[in-house]
């Protein structure tokens, strides 16, 4: 499946950048709690992720990129797409 792929590719490369365990993140996102995650981060890599977040045209680039949308959909439980 290219989905679970590029699930995998977005979690694995940002528990690279986050030095964050893939899984943590995998069940911090499930849970929709990344707070947990962002106080093991670097302040500066915390920092620009909040910035992003904080920015909503930041965020909705990010969001509309195919690896963002195939991890939202994995994560949403979406199985007939």
């Amino acid at each position: 499946m290219a989905d679970n792929k590029n699930m995998k590719n977005l979690l694995g490369e940002l528990s690279r950048r986050l030095g964050v365990d893939e899984s943590q993140l995998e069940s911090a996102a499930k849970q929709g709690n990344l707070n947990d995650v962002l106080k093991n981060t670097d302040e500066k890599q915390a920092q620009a992720l909040e910035s992003v977040l904080g920015d909503p045209e930041k965020t909705k680039r990010i969001l509309s990129s195919p690896q963002a949308q195939a991890l939202l959909k994995l994560l949403g439980g979406d199985e007939n797409g």
